[in-house]
């Protein structure tokens, strides 16, 4: 899909006063329609976005990039929350086995090389599923601060729109969505866990104040890799 970039500038003008909700509808009935999926982790935040779309269309590809190191409680709440919104077309993204064989038999490349692991794990199965989609829908937000605090509604990554509906809210807004619409947080949020990827690389949030300090501690390494360009 060649993405043209005052398409993407007017999506953004339009999108600059309207709600998280507006721009999924608009997302997923006219802008993008049978052509967006959902990629969920199914972490902290994540029902928001769930709990939205089955407002609009229960049956939107909902897409897990299962590394096969996901807690088993993240596992527990995917299927609460599936149940729960009674969303139709789950669909899980796993790591090819002849990958894993080759670059990862022990599965301890998190620890040698987690750049690598995160590539073979969650960068490559994305891409995968996304040749048959031109969108998809993200639930970063600026206030994650690090790398997402520019994050704009509308990107173009890699041939594809993503469409990032929480862009500009804030965590009083996340919060409040939670207890407005009854929706059990993730069992690992009360413990601490303000941020949830694999077993291996996430621990407690470091600083309540930055949500994503419990990911990859201890190293610099910020993000999985599938918010990056592939070109560079």
């Amino acid at each position: 899909m060649k993405i043209d970039k005052n398409f993407l500038n007017v999506l953004n003008s339009n999108s600059e006063k309207s709600s998280p909700q507006k721009i999924l509808n608009d997302s997923i009935t006219s802008l993008f329609k049978g052509k967006l999926a959902y990629v969920c982790s199914f972490g902290t935040e994540s029902a928001i976005i769930l709990h939205m779309i089955s407002k609009i269309d229960k049956n939107i590809p909902i897409i897990l990039l299962n590394t096969n190191f996901l807690f088993d409680e993240t596992i527990t709440y995917r299927d609460y929350l599936l149940k729960k919104f009674k969303l139709t077309n789950y669909i899980e993204a796993v790591p090819d086995e002849e990958d894993l064989k080759q670059k990862d038999s022990n599965d301890k490349l998190w620890k040698e090389n987690p750049d690598l692991c995160c590539n073979l794990r969650k960068v490559l199965p994305l891409q995968k599923k996304l040749k048959f989609y031109d969108a998809w829908i993200s639930g970063r937000k600026s206030y994650q601060e690090g790398e997402r605090k520019k994050i704009k509604v509308f990107e173009n990554l890699n041939n594809k729109i993503v469409v990032n509906p929480l862009a500009n809210s804030n965590k009083v807004f996340v919060d409040q969505y939670f207890r407005k619409n009854k929706i059990k947080r993730h069992p690992l949020f009360e413990k601490g866990y303000l941020s949830i990827g694999c077993v291996h690389c996430t621990v407690k949030a470091l600083n309540s104040s930055d949500p994503r300090s419990g990911r990859w501690s201890n190293k610099t390494k910020t993000e999985c890799g599938i918010h990056y360009n592939l070109d560079k």
